[in-house]
């Protein structure tokens, strides 16, 4: 019934905010053999141990949204699964940003040896279940794909508008199960990317799931506000509790 149907809209819109004000993210840094990284770091309730989720930021990081991406990382805590914003630019990163248009493809292999480094650390807590999960969005979700490709530790991703892990050397011959979402009407990184991710991942048995948003553009992951993001972050959370209990 349409009733039924507004309800869990309006439910799904609102969540997100009462999390977030729930469970406050803390600054702290984690080793990797490069160089410290600065995280955010958002608890699950409780003292079983659980699973670790990774979200990595897209070209411009988390700043220009980071009341929407703490809300994200908020509402994973909420649902049981311990979050950290992982900023995965180095000063000199920084500092190439806007001259180096190669700054992604030459820096991307050090990135994913650096979310692995930060994952392997994770796993080493007491209160860790062992299980790791990644999400990324634009740059990144190639990111996650990448290293979920490379690091077997690493048990499912989620991709907002992603692409194959293109910097990578070497065949892609592994990947844990992905969920993919992505707009059609996405015109930094088009939908035949998303595509293409999820082919990738069906030939190698990894059972993607590719939602695809109608009429929706690049960054709808962090608008939570929004009927689309916040039914993405409805199947994040559903996903990521399936794949990491």
């Amino acid at each position: 019934m349409r009733w039924k149907y507004l309800f869990a809209v309006a439910l799904a819109l609102f969540l997100p905010q009462a999390q977030a004000a729930e469970i406050a993210g803390q600054n702290t840094t984690l080793p990797s053999r490069e160089r410290p990284v600065d995280v955010t770091y958002f608890r699950a309730p409780g003292d079983a141990l659980r699973p670790s989720v990774l979200l990595l930021h897209g070209a411009g990081g988390f700043e220009s949204r980071i009341a929407n991406y703490h809300r994200y990382a908020s509402a994973l805590a909420d649902a049981g699964m311990d979050a950290y914003l992982v900023y995965y630019y180095s000063p000199s990163d920084e500092a190439r940003l806007t001259t180096d248009r190669d700054l992604f493809a030459s820096r991307f292999l050090a990135w994913t040896r650096l979310v692995s480094d930060l994952a392997a650390d994770i796993r080493k807590r007491p209160d860790a279940s062992g299980k790791i999960g990644l999400v990324g969005f634009s740059n990144g979700g190639t990111l996650s794909g990448g290293t979920a490709a490379l690091d077997p530790a690493i048990s499912a991703a989620v991709i907002y508008y992603g692409a194959v892990p293109f910097p990578l050397k070497t065949p892609v011959t592994r990947l844990p199960p992905l969920l993919i979402l992505h707009g059609d009407a996405d015109a930094i990184i088009p939908i035949d990317q998303g595509r293409k991710l999820a082919d990738l991942a069906k030939s190698l048995k990894a059972a993607p799931e590719l939602v695809i948003y109608p009429g929706e553009r690049h960054g709808f992951g962090s608008r939570l506000d929004t009927a689309n993001g916040a039914d993405a972050l409805a199947r994040t959370i559903a996903f990521l509790k399936r794949e990491l209990n």
